[in-house]
């Protein structure tokens, strides 16, 4: 469904921080304005065909470790001139340069060729190894060039058509780009990610979610969960559906095959 704008809260703020009306919906916070601690993050979607979603992500702020004294104890009697150390985390102040730069990485880097040059001189495995692998080497031969797709399949085997592909992006744009983005990145919080999404690799369980959509259902990609519902496109053709599936199956990192116009007949 078309999105109208989506509006960004911080906390229990009454005006949002944030109001995104084109894609790609790009949410970005420095956290270096906040105070350290706990923060809530709440989305509110409105959808042009009414209604809205609303998705909060709580979130820990720690910037600063705080102030620490080094040359100065707690209690401690002292007479003179005194001098200590303050050590804070501000990113923008640098660390004292080091007085022999990298010299202690080089000479651990020294020492380990070194050990490995010994390793390998003094013993007999470079020979061991030499005939590992001339004997897997013969034993493979027979088989070799053997699991490789042939151009144009996916890794369910299918051909995958190039002019299907362009077919689905068309249809993609107009109808899923605004939520999932035209990249198929999503919106981290909202929209689950397109790319790289193992979830992709059934052609039929692809096409009912694009006809039927998703309600109550929580999915789970690249360690986030999300759990909003997503309407269905079955005003789409059945050629349509198979296009569109085909391209989200074949794109942005997925390789698993085309959809067929009898997958999308399935769920009629």
């Amino acid at each position: 469904m078309p999105i109208e704008r989506i509006e960004v809260y911080l906390n229990d703020a009454s005006e949002p921080v944030q109001v995104l009306k084109d894609p790609p919906f790009k949410v970005k916070i420095d956290t270096r304005s906040l105070p350290d601690g706990e923060h809530t993050l709440r989305i509110v979607t409105y959808h042009k065909g009414g209604g809205r979603e609303v998705q909060e992500k709580h979130f820990k702020v720690k910037n600063l470790p705080g102030v620490m004294l080094q040359g100065l104890e707690d209690g401690k009697e002292v007479s003179g001139d005194l001098e200590m150390t303050v050590r804070i985390g501000d990113p923008n102040i640098k660390p004292p340069r080091e007085r022999f730069p990298g010299l202690a990485a080089a000479a651990v880097t020294v020492l380990l060729l070194l050990g490995i040059w010994g390793f390998f001189a003094l013993t007999a495995v470079p020979d061991t190894i030499v005939e590992e692998v001339s004997k897997n080497a013969a034993a493979g031969g027979a088989g070799h060039g053997e699991g490789t797709a042939g151009a144009g399949e996916g890794a369910t085997g299918g051909a995958v058509s190039a002019e299907l592909i362009k077919q689905g992006e068309g249809v993609y744009q107009a109808n899923c780009a605004g939520c999932h983005q035209a990249n198929g990145a999503g919106l981290p919080g909202a929209f689950p990610p397109l790319a790289n999404n193992p979830n992709l690799s059934d052609a039929k369980y692809v096409t009912e979610v694009v006809i039927k959509g998703l309600q109550g259902k929580t999915i789970e990609v690249g360690g986030q969960t999300y759990t909003g519902a997503m309407p269905g496109f079955a005003q789409l053709s059945d050629e349509e559906v198979a296009a569109v599936a085909t391209y989200v199956m074949n794109s942005w990192g997925n390789s698993f095959g085309p959809a067929t116009v009898e997958d999308a007949k399935a769920h009629r």
